[in-house]
């Protein structure tokens, strides 16, 4: 029941008991019982009057403020399609083809002062940008995505203190000390672009062409075949540090062409339980069909396909993530990983933006679009591996 319509029914319970002791004096002089029940009454109905009072204020108050809100979103909706609009005629026309107030808008957004530094992509282009590159490669998907406004050092905490334990000490007796064991890793910003994609002029007037879609496809798959590569096996030196080159290594090796149950049970018995608990594996597409193929002592397949239930598949009753920039089952690769993939760190700057070239195919009667953005990643590792992989047998 709403709070306002109890405090108008405890008033009106009030005023009835005022009431009813009112007829009952029927107009003679009230016992001083009476009259003392009579003062409280009064001095009940003044507080519940006044509590109702309150709570109309506070309900028009919050009327009120929701319609403020909602006008805010509305507004902001339509600052964001007058920009998606703005982005529209950039494409089309360039720099020099917009309005003065198009042009306000994307300096407004990220002070693009003379627009030589790009335009940001519309919040629901980026987003579908990033959905796409969620499905596209594995580490979007698996990994944490950190965004900051501006490319400096990021530097991420971390900390081991696994190995301590609570111990029973007796009364008055001092306890004991110990310090975790503290670290850091820092995350960069490299750039990346990608390359120039020819869009015709016809293309780009075709109003019933859904100019997005276009963008969001060609994008996605350039940035993803070269982000994702880097995210998964990046050296770490002028580029980031992938998930398969900071893993550590699983204490048991596979061999040299092939997977055997032991091994995968040896890889999640690695992992700390804290991380083994939330675990996923990863590979390729490859690997998933070889492994596929593995069935336990009970002559059950380790793979269990999920539409049966409706669930997710699963490998040995944990998620996994494809990611076919992973290595192929051979000799000395790393095939397989298995922990708390979200403990690897993927570092964007703002969001992505785009370069439109006006004279470079002119001749052609087409402009050259290119986006760039700027990204780093790392696993975070205190010294507890959350992460582990299968290296394979070298011969």
């Amino acid at each position: 029941m709403p709070k306002l319509k109890q405090l108008k029914e405890k008033r009106a319970s009030v005023y009835s008991q005022i009431d009813e002791l009112r007829k009952a004096a029927d107009g003679r002089e009230m016992t001083s019982e009476e009259q003392a029940r009579w003062d409280t009454l009064l001095a009940e109905y003044t507080k519940a009057d006044k509590a109702v009072e309150a709570e109309e204020r506070f309900v028009e108050i919050h009327r009120r403020q929701a319609e403020t809100v909602a006008e805010q979103r509305a507004e902001g909706t339509d600052a964001e399609e007058e920009y998606r609009s703005a982005f529209r005629d950039y494409l089309l026309h360039g720099a020099q083809g917009i309005s003065a107030e198009q042009r306000a808008a994307f300096e407004s957004r990220d002070t693009l002062q003379g627009l030589s530094a790009g335009v940001l992509i519309p919040a629901t282009l980026a987003s579908s940008i990033e959905k796409a590159l969620k499905s596209y490669g594995g580490m979007f998907e698996a990994g944490s995505i950190i965004t900051t406004s501006n490319g400096g050092d990021l530097i991420m905490p971390t900390i081991n203190d696994t190995s301590a334990k609570a111990t029973i000490v007796t009364e008055y007796a001092q306890s004991s000390k110990r310090t975790p064991s503290f670290g850091s890793v820092t995350l960069k910003a490299f750039t990346y672009r990608t390359p120039i994609i020819p869009v015709s002029q016809e293309l780009l007037q075709d109003s019933a062409f859904n100019l997005d879609s276009l963008l969001s496809d060609l994008l996605v798959e350039s940035f993803g075949r070269g982000i994702n590569e880097h995210l998964t096996t990046g050296s770490g030196s002028g580029q980031p540090k992938g998930i398969v080159t900071a893993a550590s290594a699983s204490a048991a090796t596979a061999a040299a062409t092939a997977i055997s149950l032991d091994n995968i049970l040896d890889l999640i018995k690695g992992v700390d339980s804290a991380y083994a608990k939330n675990g996923k594996f990863m590979f390729n597409r490859n690997t998933l069909f070889a492994l596929a193929k593995i069935k336990d002592n009970d002559g059950r397949y380790i793979w269990q396909d999920g539409t049966r239930t409706g669930a997710p598949s699963t490998l040995f009753g944990k998620n996994y993530v494809i990611n076919d920039d992973m290595a192929d089952i051979g000799a000395g690769n790393a095939s397989v990983l298995f922990g708390d993939l979200s403990k690897y760190k993927i570092r964007m700057v703002k969001n992505f933006r785009v370069i439109r070239l006006n004279e470079l195919l002119a001749e052609y009667l087409s402009v050259g679009l290119f986006g760039f953005a700027r990204v780093d990643g790392t696993l975070l590792d205190a010294g507890t591996h959350p992460v582990q992989k299968l290296v394979h047998a070298k011969s």
